[in-house]
């Protein structure tokens, strides 16, 4: 048999979705399968339009995450601004800092307070 586009060729295998005869041009080969072009072009289409719905539909849980990670990320860069801007130079190490927060909390609020308010 020859193949359906090219009558002059001989066919050398047939598109497992349509049966349509191939020459060697014609043939696609994914996956250890033989398709024609028409059926995978259609194939290849249904797999990006299914990936795409998939990423549109997000979950509510899955956004709740991002957004909360995107808070914690913003939060440790304010606090690491704070620290390195306001306390580093009067208190030192964050070791010691952490212990006075642990310890007398009011004392930083009050140096902040009046720092960040001059």
């Amino acid at each position: 048999m020859n193949c359906d586009r090219h009558p002059e060729r001989e066919g050398v295998a047939s598109c497992i979705i349509c049966g349509r005869i191939l020459c060697e041009e014609c043939r696609l080969k994914l996956g250890g399968k033989n398709y024609c072009e028409r059926c995978a072009d259609k194939l290849f289409r249904e797999r990006v339009e299914s990936g795409e719905e998939k990423r549109k539909g997000m979950g509510l849980g899955v956004k709740i995450l991002i957004a909360i990670l995107i808070i914690l990320g913003i939060l440790a860069v304010l606090s690491y601004l704070i620290y390195s801007v306001y306390l580093a130079p009067y208190y030192g190490s964050p070791e010691n800092v952490l212990r006075i927060l642990m310890n007398d909390p009011e004392r930083i609020i009050r140096f902040l307070g009046t720092r960040i308010s001059t």
